[in-house]
């Protein structure tokens, strides 16, 4: 039993191994195209001014008074643009699937009889 226990311990360990390589080198590609991008577009972290302008916008929008001044026509807008935002979404899924209904999904029958 723990022959057992150790065999799929250590095959765990190596499938763990393999996939550890790919996804650090992947994550080291992004880390560089990420400076890349950021030195090309003369980014910079922000100053404190800028936090603190951010916070105080935060804090603005998330004041409850000012949620009591919503009228019912700007949640009308918001859901329609929730609406089309939605829309767009689901688009993109369809031209994803390249199918109107659903993913092309093989049933489990189907899967075994390829192994």
């Amino acid at each position: 039993m723990s022959s057992k226990f150790v065999g799929a311990l250590q095959g765990a360990v190596t499938k763990l191994n393999a996939a550890q390589k790919p996804i650090v080198y992947n994550a080291k590609v992004a880390v560089e195209v990420a400076k890349q991008v950021y030195v090309k577009e003369g980014m910079h972290f922000p100053t404190g001014s800028q936090f603190a302008e951010a916070e105080q916008t935060a804090k603005k929008y998330l004041n409850l008074s000012a949620w009591k001044k919503v009228t019912a026509g700007d949640v009308v807008k918001g859901s329609i643009v929730a609406a089309e935002l939605y829309t767009f979404f689901l688009i993109g899924e369809i031209v994803g699937r390249r199918n109107l209904i659903g993913y092309n999904v093989e049933s489990a029958d189907a899967h075994d009889a390829h192994h």
